[in-house]
């Protein structure tokens, strides 16, 4: 192995980071326009409205924050097990 592999699992472990940053500081300016408590009238429904629907993005930004998450940390054992497997010349 010349060392190809572990450079595109770094490659590829330096963009999901920044993918999972990226939707951290998404995640982070949807919850800024979210409101914890509101209390509203008739006049208002349509702020409740807007509310429910940020909700519904910042869980389902929430859930993909959580797969990149899981993902990030299974490509980054595979990256340290295969750079010491070919610093061990084990590979």
């Amino acid at each position: 192995m010349d060392g190809t592999v572990p450079n595109i699992m770094l490659i590829v472990e330096v963009a999901l980071t920044a993918l999972v940053l990226t939707m951290w500081i998404w995640r982070g300016f949807l919850d800024m326009k979210e409101d914890d408590h509101l209390v509203l009238d008739q006049a208002e429904e349509h702020l409740q409205r807007e509310q429910a629907a940020i909700r519904a993005k910042v869980n389902s930004l929430t859930r993909y924050i959580k797969v990149c998450s899981v993902t990030w940390v299974l490509l980054a054992v595979a990256t340290l097990g295969t750079w010491v497997a070919t610093e061990l010349n084990l590979v």
